[in-house]
């Protein structure tokens, strides 16, 4: 039995699979009870297919670029699993949101998270032997750096991307789906050490700037 934990938005999804079974709930990553919530759907997930949490074998994850409390609370939910018995799948964001937004054996397209004025979380994904695989390094670069450089054809974005690029590329909507992790984890047999799973963020989330703002001596 495999769950699929894809938090990192504030409409977020999780999915469970069993055999050709496949139970889904949404989840909403806004408010102050995601912990208290998240177990509860998770348990009625397995049911839904015939089972338990303890039957949960391996997990897959979006472990960011994303929102704060949802990668948080997906890592915390995947390393307690997998501290049970489970293994884990940790993807990083743009491997995730081209599980999700891309056809299968499409071309190269180019991820763009975590946009902020003329930044962003910029990874290319290639199909490569079934698989949506990283071409070149992800980073944090400014867009305009990153369009001189490799001119992409095809960019994934969501509505924050700035509207003077958007005439440069084609430009195809960011999603994330945790049915499409699933998927992910059916097909790819690599699994992530439990030591190195941790969520990811391409710089200092904007609710600890806040606080060191506010507590700039704590």
């Amino acid at each position: 039995m495999n769950l699929a934990l894809e938090l990192s938005q504030r409409e977020a999804t999780i999915a469970v699979g069993f055999e050709e079974k496949v139970a889904t709930r949404m989840v909403s990553m806004g408010g102050r009870q995601e912990h208290d919530a998240l177990w509860p759907m998770i348990e009625e997930a397995t049911e839904e297919v015939g089972g338990k949490p303890t039957d949960l074998r391996d997990v897959v994850l979006n472990v960011g670029p994303g929102g704060f409390t949802g990668v948080r609370t997906a890592v915390a939910t995947a390393a307690m699993l997998g501290r049970l018995g489970a293994r884990v799948l940790a993807l990083p964001g743009h491997l995730a949101v081209a599980e999700a937004s891309l056809e299968d054996g499409g071309a190269e397209a180019s991820i763009v998270l975590a946009i902020k004025n003329q930044r962003a979380w910029v990874g290319t994904v290639c199909w490569r032997e079934g698989l949506w695989t990283t071409s070149d390094s992800a980073q944090d670069m400014e867009l305009e750096s990153f369009f001189a450089q490799h001119n992409p054809a095809r960019v994934v974005a969501d509505e924050h991307f700035p509207e003077e690029f958007q005439s440069r590329c084609e430009i195809i909507p960011l999603r994330t789906n945790a049915g499409a992790l699933l998927n992910r984890l059916v097909k790819d047999s690599s699994r992530t050490p439990l030591e190195e799973l941790r969520p990811f963020y391409p710089r200092v989330p904007e609710a600890v700037r806040l606080w060191e703002e506010r507590r700039p001596n704590s």
